[in-house]
């Protein structure tokens, strides 16, 4: 016959037996709560990299010497009767600008100038003239600085017209002379007084006007060295 004495001798006891409590007196310590893990740190999102600019081709030039003649077409007509000083204007390149074999200034390149004198003729004495001061030359999308100053351009003398006002005078005095005093000292008494008149009518006459019209060609001479980009081979 089992006992229940012998059957606790023999370990076979109740697992759901708890276990014996605190004691009177002590203090319960509750087991320790599982330690929770620290939340994983997010990694920063990579800024994105933006291209490097890449540097602009070097564009490959050619040198124009001083002392180049260039053939122009005026395209702005001028005139000493309105032009000013720093009066504008356009003209064209007339025939390519060949280097090495080249084309190195093509014709109808434009050029942008000023009027760096302009002058009517006097009324007593001189000629009309103009000076032209070329700025920039444009073509294939680019615009070179020259700054050169041309040769001044004269206009034409008033001398034979004059010529021919005193003459005019003096005959038209001698006829009157001959007329009025109906003898051949009276006439040349009249053309030394129409002589005298033709004159002053010469002296408050200007002489002709300078005018350079559309088309008519002028030259433009460097004064300095202009690097052009270098014409493309093989096109």
């Amino acid at each position: 016959m089992t006992t229940l004495d012998s059957t606790l001798a023999l370990g076979d006891t109740a697992s759901d037996v708890p276990p014996p409590g605190p004691m009177p007196g002590e203090e319960y310590t509750p087991p320790p709560a599982e330690a929770t893990p620290p939340p994983a740190a997010s990694k920063p999102k990579p800024r994105p990299v933006s291209p490097k600019p890449s540097a602009p081709k070097a564009v490959a030039t050619i040198t124009v010497p001083a002392g180049t003649a260039i053939a122009l077409a005026m395209s702005t007509p001028l005139t000493t009767k309105t032009a000013t000083t720093g009066q504008q204007f356009t003209a064209t390149v007339a025939e390519d600008v060949v280097m090495d074999g080249g084309v190195v200034i093509p014709a109808g390149a434009e050029v942008t100038g000023h009027l760096v004198l302009a002058q009517r003729s006097g009324k007593t004495s001189g000629r009309a003239y103009m000076q032209l001061a070329y700025d920039n030359l444009s073509f294939g999308g680019k615009t070179y600085d020259v700054e050169s100053v041309g040769d001044t351009i004269w206009g034409k003398g008033g001398g034979g017209k004059d010529a021919k006002m005193i003459g005019g005078g003096a005959a038209a005095g001698a006829v009157i002379g001959g007329i009025l005093g109906g003898s051949a000292g009276s006439a040349v008494k009249g053309a030394v007084i129409g002589g005298a008149a033709g004159t002053g009518a010469s002296l408050l006459t200007r002489g002709p006007d300078l005018e350079i019209t559309a088309g008519q060609k002028v030259t433009l001479s460097l004064d300095q060295p202009v690097a052009v980009a270098k014409p493309k081979t093989g096109a």
